[in-house]
């Protein structure tokens, strides 16, 4: 037998899913080139920059993790981002095929599967104008072999406050003495006998040392002597050195992950415990109060005035702590021809918080009066501050099981029919005492149920079923049901088409019909006061009311329809260019929302929720959610991505020099319709033309880069808005001017760029990065009607931290 040429050589093909692929083609991908160019730490860091490729809403994707729903697990957002093999951006049509509300874009984590790495972090942040600096540290252990895989990080953090003397701020009205002194009720001469003491006429005097230190509660009552030697004498202080714009704060965390096979499955554990406090300052506390001629401890002939700081220097503090502990098991495999994914996740709460108010003027008056004993010179006991101090412990545990598998192989591809269940039981018990309502303790215990069904039909498939000019086309149905104690159960109808005619084009449209009920944190999370710091519109001016948040019991359930479409184009027939066009329409009726901005038209219809004194003047505002009758919103949206420096799969070769990878961003949303009717009976509120939000927005990215060294350049602009102050007043309208706001974030890894890579030394597998927030320290200006700035509006009110500086330090071993 002659011999076989080589062009007659026997052909073998090997066709096998990639490793790590999804069940869902993939609409990008990133690999590890692109991946590098970005410079970041952590995989839940590179997810933040990648955002405008992935959903430029902002919106959190769901995670898989070597195309396996990732479930409870998130330790996986903490892996150092150098870990990925790639990343890849799921088709929209994805979300339902993982039993996930239609719409919610699908991101599938491939890992290397071999990988160690230590690594640690310091930082330093930092305001430029001055006045807050922060510092954080950290340690990462990540191993990966196959499918078993361990992570271990402990965080590290701290904040120092922001006190409102770093700027320019007008300080609050009255008066700050360190020490105390004491003065005629109609501000003339105190006592005729002290002036002729004191050799001049005295209208102040200090509170004697010795008196104001308790020393002196023993000798009886200061004499005039005592009072001549400080007449005169004040102490005042700048009241703005006593309070603080941002609390410090200090954090600290440890997150624990396990991976590993059992079995037919794969099961993740973690375990997380954190800490976090803060405490801030509300400003020197002081009081005035009367001791009538006569009082055991008055020495002068009429009624004086006693003007004084509850302790010397303390300030009114605001001080918060939390503890949270947290479990979570997750499990992946296969029962017969069933996919299933399992969680389980557990998660306990502790939290306490302090807000002293000021000083029980009233209880001092009347000791003063009824109490020969209390010394309204020295120390008070603590008891006389008003505070509220409150108490919270919870705990959730929750499960999901999701399963799908194929019902049958059409011609243009496999029916999957998916089947989700949640459960959850939500327990907390608060404490509060303090504040008008006395003490307040509330045990609540509510349980929720769910359950979903989606099916994924595919209709047609280029060159295979369907006619040709038909193309993909593929719709998917979904219907779930929710239950939670103390409500009805709620439904959703839900249905999205994917058509695409020609490969480069993909068309999508979604309806969506959701009868929902209040969360657990909007019925039951534990009342807080704390106070903010708003523009109160009625009177222009800066108020500093009560900010109360928490559980709302009384809220109902509503529905809300969503319709939407959308368009990607792909015109180079790759990832190189991508533009994508949207239409977005929902209408909420019954439902309910956060508490909004305190505008004119809100207090209107809100009332209830507004307290104010006698002289006009805010002194609290309930902010717990709120039901509304109807919300309307319509918006177009459209972005254009391009990605340059990307080599085809085999294309590259391993000697030539990693390209430069570009990528480049541009999104904009043109709000067609922003419409709230808080209550039946009362005018609908145009947000666009009268509630001071913006139609117009734009956003912008641009990453320059490759292992070793990058930069990354993001903006965002706003049109201005329109704010109607006054009802009949238009002069009192505000005209927003939002800035154009850049940050920049570079990065740059010496052993990398100076092919030091594998010599020992200080510089080997170091990185040091840079972030700089409101690169060009841009606020957002507020002018009335004949463009005078309103008071409470100046640079530094607005935003007083201004730009910031963030330098990281990062080194592997």
């Amino acid at each position: 037998m002659p011999p076989r040429r080589a062009d007659e050589a026997d052909e073998i093909v090997v066709t096998a899913d990639r490793y790590g692929e999804a069940k869902v083609a993939a609409e990008s991908e990133f690999d590890e080139e692109e991946i590098a160019s970005h410079g970041a730490d952590s995989i839940q860091d590179l997810l933040a920059r990648l955002s405008p490729f992935i959903d430029p809403s902002g919106e959190e994707p769901v995670i898989l993790i070597n195309g396996k729903p990732a479930g409870f697990d998130r330790s996986i957002l903490s892996y150092p981002a150098e870990a990925l093999q790639r990343l890849a951006v799921l088709k929209p049509e994805a979300a339902a095929q993982y039993g996930e509300p239609a719409g919610k874009r699908v991101v599938n984590l491939i890992l290397k599967k071999h990988f160690s790495m230590w690594n640690a972090d310091a930082g330093v942040d930092f305001a430029t104008a001055g006045g807050q600096v922060g510092g954080k540290l950290s340690a990462n252990r990540t191993a990966i072999s196959g499918d078993t895989r361990w992570n271990a990080t402990a965080r590290i953090g701290a904040d120092s406050a922001f006190r409102k003397s770093a700027r320019a701020l007008p300080p609050r009205e009255g008066v700050f003495d360190s020490v105390g002194f004491v003065s005629a009720p109609d501000g003339g001469e105190i006592d005729p006998a002290l002036s002729l003491i004191a050799g001049e006429p005295v209208t102040a005097a200090a509170i004697p040392p010795e008196w104001l230190a308790g020393a002196g509660a023993g000798a009886g009552v200061p004499g005039l002597a005592d009072f001549a030697a400080t007449a005169n004498a004040l102490h005042p202080v700048d009241p703005n050195a006593y309070e603080t714009l941002q609390s410090s704060r200090r954090t600290a965390s440890l997150a624990i992950g396990v991976t590993r096979p059992l079995g037919a499955f794969t099961a993740a554990l973690n375990l997380n415990a954190s800490r976090s406090s803060s405490e801030g300052e509300r400003g020197l506390p002081m009081v005035s109060v009367l001791i009538p001629a006569g009082s055991p401890w008055s020495p002068f002939a009429d009624d004086v005035l006693l003007t004084r700081p509850f302790a010397g220097e303390r300030a009114l503090r605001n001080a918060n702590d939390s503890t949270a502990l947290g479990a979570s098991l997750t499990l992946n495999g296969s029962i017969g021809s069933w996919q299933t994914n399992f969680g389980v996740n557990y998660g306990r709460n502790l939290a306490s918080n302090l807000l002293e108010t000021g000083i029980d003027r009233t209880r001092i008056q009347q000791a003063i009066a009824a109490d020969a004993a209390f010394d309204p010179y020295g120390p008070w006991d603590e008891s006389l501050l008003l505070a509220t101090r409150g108490r919270t412990r919870s705990e959730n545990l929750s499960a999901r099981l999701n399963v799908h598998k194929t019902i049958i192989d059409l011609p243009a591809g496999p029916m999957v029919w998916n089947l989700t269940a949640n459960a959850s039981r939500n327990r907390s018990h608060s404490w509060q005492e303090g504040g008008d309502a006395g003490a307040v303790e509330r045990r609540t215990t509510r349980h929720q149920t769910s359950g979903q069904m989606t099916l994924s039909l595919p209709i047609a498939r280029r060159g295979e079923a369907g006619p040709a000019w038909l193309g993909d086309l593929s719709l998917d149905l979904s219907a779930s049901t929710q239950a939670m104690t103390g409500s009805r159960a709620q439904k959703r109808y839900g249905a999205n088409v994917s058509w695409s005619p020609w490969s480069i084009v993909q068309l999508r449209g979604s309806i969506d019909r959701a009868e929902a009920a209040p969360s657990f944190d909007q019925l039951d999370a534990p009342i807080e006061t704390t106070v903010t710091r708003v523009f109160d519109y009625a009177r222009q001016e800066v108020a500093e009311p009560l900010w109360i948040t928490g559980g709302n019991p009384d809220l109902r359930g509503g529905s809300r329809q969503s319709v939407s479409l959308a368009a990607t184009l792909r015109p180079l027939g790759g990832q190189a260019l991508t533009l994508n066009l949207g239409y977005r329409q929902s209408v909420a009726k019954g439902g309910v929302a956060g508490f909004p901005e305190l505008t004119p038209a809100i207090e209107a219809a809100f009332p209830e929720r507004v307290t104010r004194d006698a002289e006009g003047r805010l002194v609290a505002i309930d902010a717990r959610a709120i039901n509304i009758a109807r919300d309307t919103d319509a918006e177009l949206s459209s972005g254009i991505a391009l990605r340059l420096g990307q080599a085809r799969a085999g294309e590259r070769s391993k000697a030539a020099p990693e390209p430069l990878q570009i990528s480049v961003s541009l999104n904009h949303r043109f709000r067609l319709k922003s419409e709230l009717l808080t209550r039946s009976g009362l005018p609908a509120i145009d947000q666009l033309r009268a509630g001071g939000q913006s139609r117009h927005n734009l956003s912008m990215q641009l990453s320059v880069g490759k292992r070793g060294i990058g930069a990354n350049l993001s903006g965002n602009w706003s049109s201005p808005g329109r704010l109607r102050g006054a009802a009949d007043d238009a002069d009192a309208a505000f005209r927003f001017k939002p800035p154009l706001t850049f940050n920049l974030s570079a990065f740059v890894e010496p052993d990398r760029l100076f092919a030091l890579s594998g010599k020992k030394g200080a510089l080997n597998g170091l990185k040091i990065s840079v972030d700089v927030r409101n690169l060009f320290n841009g606020y957002r200006r507020v002018t009335l009607a004949d463009g005078r700035v309103p008071s409470g509006y100046s640079r530094n009110e607005i935003d007083p931290l201004g730009r910031t500086l963030s330098l990281t330090a990062r080194k592997r071993f």
